[in-house]
């Protein structure tokens, strides 16, 4: 059995440790674990049934995917996933409405997300209905953080308000790079909404999405 990874991190006063562990080739899976406040808040787990399946497994290659999952969980952290605050800009993965929770996770149920590649967003921005924005994203492999060129992204809105909508399409540079503007609609005054972003490259996904505030009048 390989050795795990453990790291502690500290994010906005609060420390959560992270552990990934080789459940060995008996039962070939990678199993992450977040801690804080010595509670379990979430758990990953992935299986490398295909590289033992081709015959004599390559620790490397385990390693490899061992630190991907590691490392992928350890940016969820940074991005706000686990914040107890209100919502935070594009990126931050947060959506605190349950009714809204269950809208996207139907639309994602048949297609669960992957780790190998990642978006990220280069400047962070507050989103709101009846605005016009441009992101700027770039589409990275998750272990070696290259590049990936001619990958196909998509903003879709998701709504309580009716199906999903695309907003946008298009595919990155040679950098990895896309700009995706679009408008963002304004909804009734009951609606929640979220962007979902979602880049695809070679059967692999990669999404990320946040909540879509109200116009600024309405928040006065």
């Amino acid at each position: 059995m390989i050795t795990g990874f453990n790291t502690d991190v500290d994010h906005q006063g609060q420390v959560f440790h992270v552990q990934t562990e080789d459940k060995g080739v008996g039962n070939p899976v990678i199993e992450s674990l977040i801690y804080c406040g010595g509670e379990i808040l979430d758990s990953r787990q992935s299986s490398y049934a295909d590289l033992a399946g081709e015959g004599q497994v390559s620790e490397e290659e385990i390693l490899g995917r061992m630190e991907a999952q590691h490392k992928g969980l350890i940016r969820e952290i940074f991005n706000g996933r686990y914040d107890t605050e209100a919502p935070k800009p594009f990126g931050h993965n947060i959506i605190t409405d349950r009714s809204l929770d269950e809208v996207v996770m139907e639309f994602l149920s048949k297609n669960a997300r992957q780790d190998p590649i990642r978006l990220v967003l280069i400047d962070e921005q507050i989103l709101r209905e009846g605005t016009r924005p441009t992101l700027r994203l770039q589409v990275q492999d998750e272990a070696s953080e290259d590049a990936v060129a001619g990958a196909s992204v998509f903003v879709r809105l998701i709504s309580t308000e009716g199906e999903p909508r695309e907003l946008f399409s298009g595919e990155t540079d040679s950098d990895g790079y896309v700009e995706a503007a679009f408008e963002i609609p304004l909804l009734s005054g009951t609606a929640d909404a979220a962007l979902l972003v979602r880049a695809s490259a070679a059967g692999q996904r990669a999404e990320a999405r946040q909540l879509v505030a109200k116009p600024k009048a309405e928040l006065a």
